[in-house]
């Protein structure tokens, strides 16, 4: 698996195949770039399709302990790998990935081309956009989880998968799966409670002018349909899609719908096939 230096001697490990437009995935938490194995088997082959694990998942060094704005630490990993690109890229980014997508797309303006957000995480679209009670009752639902982890009851995520994947969704899991859930639950909580503490400025996503696509679940809990919304709002080129019965894990329920919202976005095409075009 190819790797890049990121700075402080930490290396970004992705992966890659195709060749065409660039395309960079930036998975959510937990997993890693292997995550959108499904949703890449139904993309156009004219692709060059990047892949990479988050900085402390799958290969990639973890960032230094005590890091602070870590979404903004991790965007700037992958950064350093659209800069890596001789062309400039399309981001897409899935969950807290699409958090992080979205960072590096503001920063790196100049060599993204546009940017898909597949269910963001981005909280701070509630508070800039002034859906306070909605932001409230995320910041206590995730804040209760997050504690219960830090003081060493791993089994909390089980709260979080059954929140945004739907009731009892956890204890129908494989074991194998479960098991990872479990072991990986303190890096999840580090970065859910990264996803509160981001200091994104509406002036800034006011400045990008890149198209956007923000796609959710039509089943997904109200705060994922009110976070894309948000966002609608805030940035001057976005448009939202809704996918029919998909809830929060829909690179792997709805692996071939989400391609095809990916694959039209990144053409230009403004009707979508089997997706609502409307806010929600």
């Amino acid at each position: 698996m190819p790797t890049i230096d990121v700075g402080d001697g930490r290396r970004l490990a992705y992966a890659e195949a195709g060749s065409g437009a660039v395309l960079v995935m930036v998975h959510g938490s937990p997993g890693d770039g292997r995550s959108w194995a499904r949703v890449i088997r139904h993309l156009r082959p004219d692709r060059r399709v990047l892949t990479p694990d988050l900085p402390g998942h799958g290969g990639s060094d973890p960032l230094p302990a005590g890091t602070a704005h870590r979404t903004r630490t991790t965007a700037t990993a992958i950064g350093r790998l659209i800069e890596a690109c001789a062309a400039p890229a399309w981001l897409c980014g899935h969950s807290y990935g699409g958090n992080v997508a979205l960072h590096a797309a503001l920063s790196q303006r100049e060599r993204v081309k546009g940017l898909i957000l597949l269910e963001p995480v981005f909280m701070r679209a509630l508070e800039l956009s002034g859906e306070l009670d909605a932001l409230d009752e995320a910041r206590a639902f995730f804040g209760a989880y997050t504690e219960r982890v830090a003081g060493g009851d791993s089994e909390a995520v089980s709260t979080m998968v059954d929140f945004w994947f739907g009731p009892g969704a956890f204890a129908r899991l494989a074991a194998p799966v479960q098991g990872f859930f479990l072991s990986a639950a303190a890096k999840n909580a580090e970065d859910v409670t990264a996803s509160f503490s981001e200091t994104v400025t509406s002036a800034q996503l006011a400045a990008f002018d890149r198209p956007v696509m923000v796609a959710c679940g039509a089943a997904s809990p109200p705060v994922a349909q009110s976070i894309a919304a948000a966002l609608a709002r805030l940035l001057p080129n976005a448009q939202v899609h809704a996918i029919p019965r998909a809830r929060h894990g829909m690179l792997d329920s709805h692996a071939e719908p989400v391609a095809g919202l990916i694959d039209q976005h990144m053409a230009g095409v403004a009707a979508i096939p089997g997706a609502r075009h409307d806010q929600v």
